[in-house]
């Protein structure tokens, strides 16, 4: 598989380790899997049995569901649940299993953490969107070596070393 879109797919809970198996993978866009969070009476939208984890999913007024993985679930009190439903977790640490990706779009999303610094020896990338998540930290001195991409890290407050 060379390209691996599944932006805009309203996915929640975290990047799969296989997807870095994936050798000839040049372009990953996993964007814009982030929804707004929606609060819900617990026992009248989301089932009658206690949150026990996993995944969530409870019904609106307009009869569409929202489901949630377990690290977006908020239980506000007894009578509430809140969810967020996006693409949780951390960006993997295993790119040096995909040499050939040129593009990776992980935008938009509820990722958190540290960006690796494997990225960085990514030579093929031409884009690293990372705009608009949760991420931490600094930015790798490791993507200075990606002199022919374009990185997007806007919109990450939380990101150090970053021009704003």
């Amino acid at each position: 598989m060379e390209k691996l879109h599944l932006d805009n797919n309203r996915l929640i809970g975290t990047i799969p380790d296989d997807v870095l198996s994936l050798v000839r993978l040049r372009e990953l866009k996993l964007s814009h899997n982030r929804q707004e969070t929606q609060c819900f009476e617990a026992l009248t939208e989301c089932g009658a049995q206690p949150y026990q984890g996993g995944v969530l999913c409870c019904g609106g007024d307009n009869g569409e569901q929202v489901c949630a993985d377990g690290l977006g679930v908020e239980i506000v009190d007894p009578i509430y649940y809140c969810l967020t439903p996006g693409l949780h977790g951390t960006i993997p640490a295993g790119f040096t299993n995909t040499p050939y990706l040129q593009v990776l779009d992980l935008s938009s999303t509820l990722l958190k953490g540290n960006i690796p610094p494997e990225i960085g020896g990514l030579s093929r990338l031409e884009i690293l969107d990372l705009s608009n998540s949760a991420l931490t930290g600094s930015i790798p001195s490791s993507l200075g070596a990606l002199t022919d991409a374009v990185v997007l890290v806007r919109g990450n407050d939380m990101i150090r070393g970053q021009n704003k």
